[in-house]
């Protein structure tokens, strides 16, 4: 949460109930995108 409302500024821009929770969902998409391009690759070692 904390993450979201860091990068987002923390408030909704839209009045309207539907509306905001249309904003809220991409606001989460773009964040869970972010997060999976700064994730590294991992791949198993051979031991």
């Amino acid at each position: 949460m904390f993450r979201l409302k860091a990068t987002f500024e923390g408030r909704v821009r839209y009045r309207n109930f539907d509306n905001q929770v249309v904003e809220l969902l991409l606001q989460c998409a773009a964040l869970n995108g972010m997060i999976q391009v700064a994730k590294p690759d991992s791949v198993w070692a051979d031991a």
